[in-house]
């Protein structure tokens, strides 16, 4: 079986929203282990104090969170993400290089949980996410 993340790693998926935001995927040895994503905060998507908006941090992280799931799914599965929680813990200013380090906890065939670590250039830790996906044909 060719899983999603198999399919997007060999371009016969594509994740617009990742391209067009700037999210980079790291190779990994085992994706169903972990997936990861590199960003740099573009200082567009900043807020007045010049930092990453919550929302795109969110965005970040979902992308990880969906890629975790892909990798446990069938190549015609799509990981519908049901529900996410995040917690922001310090903030990025425009510029940082921030790194998404995600896993799946559960991965079942009628649920997916995954969980999700983003980090600064420092190693701080920036955000953690969980998320529950749903398969859906797609």
């Amino acid at each position: 079986m060719t899983t999603r993340w198999e399919a997007f790693e060999q371009g016969r998926v594509t994740m617009p929203v990742n391209e067009t935001l700037g999210f980079r995927p790291v190779p990994v040895d085992d994706p169903t282990d972990e997936i990861a994503f590199t960003w740099e905060v573009p200082a567009e998507l900043c807020n007045s104090a010049g930092h990453l908006q919550g929302g795109m941090l969110a965005a970040f992280a979902d992308a990880v969170l969906g890629a975790s799931s892909a990798a446990h799914l069938p190549e015609d599965q799509y990981p519908s993400l049901a529900e996410m929680k995040i917690s922001i813990l310090r903030p990025s200013p425009a510029r940082a290089q921030l790194t998404a380090r995600g896993r799946a906890i559960k991965a079942g065939k009628r649920i997916l949980f995954t969980e999700v670590e983003i980090t600064n250039e420092d190693g701080q830790l920036v955000a953690k996410a969980s998320g529950t996906a749903v398969p859906s044909k797609g």
